[in-house]
């Protein structure tokens, strides 16, 4: 047994030696980045710390946030707050070693003073005496890479004015019931992200500024990626930031894979997490790696991969919750830390042959393509090409698609780009015109102009190569609305013109009249009036033949654009008692029409565009609302109600990256200074 008493004075002596006052903390770094939000939470636990304690924080975030650099860090400089000394562990989560607690606690007595040889045996007995030994203390302890609250709570000191800081990757809510906080440590902004570059390599970053850019993206944010790389500049003066993002590029390795200084890469470290997992867990992550874009991602499409419901998913994804290596941001989505998501595409290619990645990569397109196609379904308008390359058969009304299509694309926007991207890879060229064709729905509703161009050039080349005209006509045209969007006039009339040619030469009416369509209206956005009118007249005549109401109101709106006022309003009137007599309700259309027909109306059309504004706020139609408020604006007489009209407008292109509506903004609020 050991030979302690109280003094006097509470102290707690050993054969009369006052316990020593340890400083075990690890040295700190000369300068911290940006963690100004998780300092600020540590220092208001000081007015928690009392003689009641000992209080907790647990900073938690992904692996190589800087959890420990930035408790190291406060905890030196509050050091003075408590005199009874610092005591540190590494418990061990990022080894394959975890410390046990009964280790852990004989590092800790012996600090304290206790001789190796009067140390307990069991657990229990080592975390009594390390209560009573700290009892009446102020000691700052730090609980580093920790695995379990019961690893915490074998380790708290006694009843006194200390603070415990833990870092983890675990689910840490339980020790909420021992005085505890939970305190997230975020990623770096660009902005401290480039700071901490400049710690190692000084201005030498800014000598490069689009290869610096590249580099503080590849490490998204964590410290432990840009100190790698910071180091990599320093010890390497005559290499180019730019040589460098080819070697970190490398996918056969990355920057997780990257050692220096002989410190454990950061794949090293994301390796004994992984180990961690359970074996459904396992799978899950190596999945993860496999989806074609880790930012964000449903519980559906990884079920769609391992073969599990997501009922039986839920459990893991606590798992992976709780061990940071995913963020749940709300209920059935995931996102996915860009590191995170490399390490776990090499862990598949290492772990799974080459037919298990496939059959699994194929299982989330397959997903993606059945949600597309479900989605346009009911959303598409009804025009005969719908049927007809999405086909009722495709159609899928148990995916989640089919409960909210508008909100399901919107979702799935950059991973339904990846799919298109991924689908080509694998020569699933099917698949690839079924995506474009799908995603037709979020141009003609956001305007994502760059997003359909990048997936219809794969679109295209499959049309092409399946000698698919007709889906290569509708691409075309979809492709020239597109380059509307950006101003791309020239290219939008050639594009909607070889349409115009193939659906011709394949006999089909509709998908002509279509062509004709986009090309007179980009012809009539160039300023060409006559070419304009004369494809629109030939529109509309084409339109006529179907017989389609829908159709025919659709020509009569834009065949209203390149007209004098007295000949528009009476083709918009036409257009408008054609929306307005379908069976389904187009406030979007109507918005259209009563917008052409306050601008064709002149100074008189302030009270048509005041409906049009109000239907398409009404139905969150942002572009039109956008394009209705210019034209407020052009009728405006008071020069700051003006202004404030087409700054809002300008905020609405510029979020959807219509760069030459929002250049002609520009040029209009500069006339009004």
């Amino acid at each position: 047994m050991v030979g302690d008493q109280a003094g006097s004075d509470g102290e707690i002596h050993f054969h009369g030696v006052r316990m020593p006052r340890p400083r075990q903390l690890p040295a700190a770094i000369a300068k911290l980045v940006n963690h100004e939000r998780t300092l600020g939470a540590l220092d208001d636990a000081l007015d928690a710390v009392s003689t009641a304690g000992p209080v907790i924080r647990v900073l938690r975030g992904q692996r190589g946030s800087g959890k420990t650099t930035v408790a190291v860090h406060w905890l030196h400089h509050r050091a003075d707050r408590f005199p009874d000394g610092q005591l540190y562990a590494n418990l061990g989560a990022w080894t394959d070693q975890v410390s046990a607690p009964s280790e852990v606690l004989a590092g800790f007595l012996g600090a304290l003073g206790v001789d190796r040889a009067q140390i307990p045996v069991d657990l229990e007995a080592r975390a009594s005496l390390f209560r009573s030994l700290t009892h009446g203390k102020s000691l700052q302890v730090l609980l580093d890479d920790a695995v379990t609250p019961a690893q915490v709570r074998a380790l708290l000191p006694g009843r006194g004015a200390s603070l415990v800081v833990v870092t983890g990757h675990g689910a840490f809510g339980s020790l909420l019931q021992h005085n505890a906080a939970l305190v997230d440590v975020e990623p770096l902004e660009d902005e401290m992200a480039v700071e901490l570059l400049r710690a190692f390599a000084g201005n030498r970053v800014d000598g490069e500024p689009s290869a610096r850019d590249a580099l503080v993206a590849m490490c998204a944010g964590l410290p432990a990626a840009l100190c790698v790389v910071g180091v990599l500049l320093a010890e390497s003066p005559d290499v180019s930031l730019a040589e460098l993002v080819d070697e970190l590029k490398d996918p056969a390795t990355g920057i997780t894979r990257v050692t220096v200084g002989g410190e454990p890469s950061l794949g090293t470290v994301f390796d004994a997490g992984y180990r961690r997992l359970s074996r459904v867990g396992q799978h899950c992550y190596r999945a993860i790696g496999l989806h074609p874009h880790g930012d964000d991602l449903s519980v559906a499409v990884l079920a769609a991969a391992t073969g599990h419901s997501e009922a039986a998913l839920r459990p893991v994804i606590r798992e992976l919750r709780d061990m940071r290596t995913i963020d749940q941001p709300r209920t059935g989505r995931l996102t996915v830390h860009k590191l995170v998501h490399e390490h776990a595409r090499l862990v598949a290619g290492t772990v799974d042959d080459q037919a298990h990645r496939l059959a699994a990569t194929r299982s989330m397109l397959e997903w993606y393509v059945k949600g597309a196609v479900t989605a346009a379904a009911g959303l598409l308008p009804p025009r005969s090409w719908r049927a007809e390359f999405l086909p009722a058969s495709s159609v899928d009304g148990a995916h989640p698609a089919s409960a909210d299509p508008g909100t399901w694309l919107r979702t799935e926007r950059v991973n339904l780009r990846a799919a298109v991207t991924v689908a080509s890879e694998l020569g699933e060229l099917d698949s690839v015109l079924r995506l474009c064709i799908s995603q037709w729905w979020l141009f003609l509703t956001e305007k994502y102009a760059d997003d359909l161009l990048a997936t219809h050039a794969l679109g295209l080349r499959a049309a092409e190569h399946l000698h698919a005209d007709r889906e290569k006509a509708l691409l075309l045209v979809q492709q020239g609305f597109a380059y509307r969007g950006l101003g791309r006039f020239r290219d939008a009339v050639d594009s909607c013109t070889a349409a115009i040619r193939l659906a011709e030469g394949a006999g089909n009416v509709e998908l002509a009249a279509t062509a004709l369509e986009g090309a007179g209206l980009a012809a009539f956005d160039s300023g060409d009036l006559t070419q304009s009118a004369a494809w629109l007249k030939r529109n509309l005549e084409l339109a006529e033949t179907t017989r389609d109401p829908r159709r025919i109101a659709l020509a009569c709106l834009h065949g209203a654009k390149p007209e004098p006022p007295e000949k528009a309003l009476v083709l918009l009137q036409r257009a408008h008692e054609g929306f307005r007599s379908l069976p389904a309700p187009e406030p979007q259309n109507l918005a259209k029409v009563l917008l052409w027909q306050g601008r064709k109306l002149g100074t008189e059309g302030d009270q048509r565009l005041r409906e049009a504004l109000a239907l398409a706020t009404e139905h969150k139609l942002h572009v039109d609302r956008a394009e209705i408020l210019e034209a407020l604006a052009q009728l405006e007489t008071d020069r700051d109600a003006a202004t404030e009209l087409y700054r809002e407008a300008l905020t609405v292109y510029e979020e959807r990256g219509l760069l030459h509506s929002a250049l002609a903004t520009r040029q209009r609020l500069a006339e009004l200074d």
